[in-house]
């Protein structure tokens, strides 16, 4: 079978070719007069040099002055870059010489090639008042102007590839209104058929008959996604059932906090944790001290408010990475981690608790008074497992409500290792 070109290659080709060749005869009619042009001027200003130094040595020659037709003919021929000066009398005698002093190899070889490029002599006579004096000769290095050739033709080559890389991407245009949407239409169709990809829709094209095949294969797909909707839905609809399973199942429907079930499972791979070497830990118990009297006196829509905002406030003092859930009830627990010093943990659950104390103004109860009573345990100070730890810091909790509450207990081992009676 034989192998066959894509349309593509064929018209950009041909586009190509024709393009490059006008750019190309351009560029060489471009450069042929650039050259004409600049060897008539380096003729021009070599003969105006000439002239120049024949007008300042003009008095010179008139009294056969050679210091002064020295001075004036390297004063010129110094600014002009010459290579070669020479001013000679009537009778052929040399008044004044100037050459250029050696330059370097590289300096020598521009100085050829300017040589074979550009006319490098000129001669003016030297008058005065009618009577032949003398006459000037000079010979001109042409690096300058071979500088400025070559300026002239790298900008010929600059915009030469300019424009063919201007002719390249106008050679796009047949890519991109035909040969690119018929590629598209056929991997749409690959992935619709082998990734299911049904959303997907073929962009408007250019050519009528290219957007009316694309027109047809969207709806095409239109169809195959409805028949499937109904289905992707009802997945929607039970994934997301799920997930509020999953989240009610770990968190309080209140307060929107992790539930005891959560803080017993963070609780519990802290604990190990610890066990293995790892950081140490904080828990803090809080018991709300006026929530039963919020409930008798204004209802337990109020006391729901203010388990809100109880737990609004002791999210808002903690760190990254510590952890409060709502136990039930009027008790939350707070795991600090990782926690370097007992301070450090006395001084949090003081904010805590200062924040608590502050009186919540509700639009629809009024000022409603809050405290908490907070017990603090660190492990593995407190003990090696989590019963221990959680007893640790509930016996401070109610050591610290008896003492005084909305007040911060830290366990204490000789005190707490008793059982504690109940606190009202």
């Amino acid at each position: 079978m034989s192998l066959r070109q894509p349309l593509l290659e064929t018209l950009r080709a041909a586009h190509l070719r024709l393009a490059l060749a006008a750019l190309v005869a351009a560029a060489i009619v471009l450069t042929v007069v650039s050259f004409v042009t600049l060897r008539g001027q380096v003729e021009q200003n070599l003969t105006l040099v000439a002239r120049s130094i024949s007008y300042t040595a003009e008095a010179a020659a008139v009294f056969g002055d050679a210091a002064s037709a020295q001075e004036a003919l390297v004063q010129v021929a110094a600014k002009e870059e010459l290579r070669e000066a020479l001013i000679v009398d009537v009778n052929g005698r040399t008044l004044a010489r100037y050459e250029a002093s050696a330059g370097s190899a590289l300096e020598t070889m521009a100085t050829e090639v300017a040589a074979l490029l550009f006319a490098q002599e000129a001669h003016a006579e030297i008058a005065s008042q009618g009577r032949r004096l003398g006459e000037v000769r000079v010979q001109g290095r042409g690096v300058a102007s071979l500088l400025y050739l070559l300026k002239v033709l790298a900008a010929i080559a600059l915009c030469t590839a300019a424009n063919a890389w201007l002719v390249a991407r106008l050679s796009r245009r047949i890519e991109n209104d035909i040969v690119l949407p018929l590629n598209r239409l056929a991997a749409l169709t690959r992935t619709a058929r082998v990734e299911r990809a049904l959303a997907t829709r073929a962009p408007a094209a250019a050519v009528r008959e290219i957007h009316e095949l694309g027109e047809d294969f969207n709806a095409l797909l239109a169809e195959i996604e409805s028949r499937e909707a109904r289905l992707v839905a009802k997945q929607e609809r039970l994934r997301h059932a799920n997930e509020s399973l999953s989240y009610l199942a770990f968190h309080d429907n209140l307060t929107g906090l992790p539930n005891r079930a959560s803080f017993l499972d963070r609780a519990m791979r802290i604990v190990q944790s610890a066990a293995e070497g790892g950081d140490s830990a904080a828990l803090l118990f809080l018991d709300c001290d006026r929530f039963k009297d919020v409930n008798d006196a204004l209802g337990h829509a109020a006391g729901d408010e203010l388990l809100v905002q109880v737990a609004r406030r002791i999210r808002a003092q903690l760190r990254d990475g510590d952890f409060v859930a709502r136990l039930g009830g009027d008790e939350f627990a707070v795991l600090l981690t990782p926690i370097r010093s007992d301070e450090d943990a006395q001084r949090i659950a003081q904010k805590i608790a200062h924040a608590i104390r502050e009186p919540i103004d509700s639009p629809a109860y009024g000022r409603i008074e809050a405290s908490a009573s907070i017990g603090v345990a660190l492990l593995p100070d407190a003990g090696g497992d989590m019963e221990q730890w959680m007893a640790a810091a509930d016996a401070a909790m109610y050591r610290a409500k008896a003492r005084s509450p909305g007040s911060v207990g830290h366990f204490e081992r000789r005190t707490d290792d008793l059982p504690r009676p109940l606190a009202a």
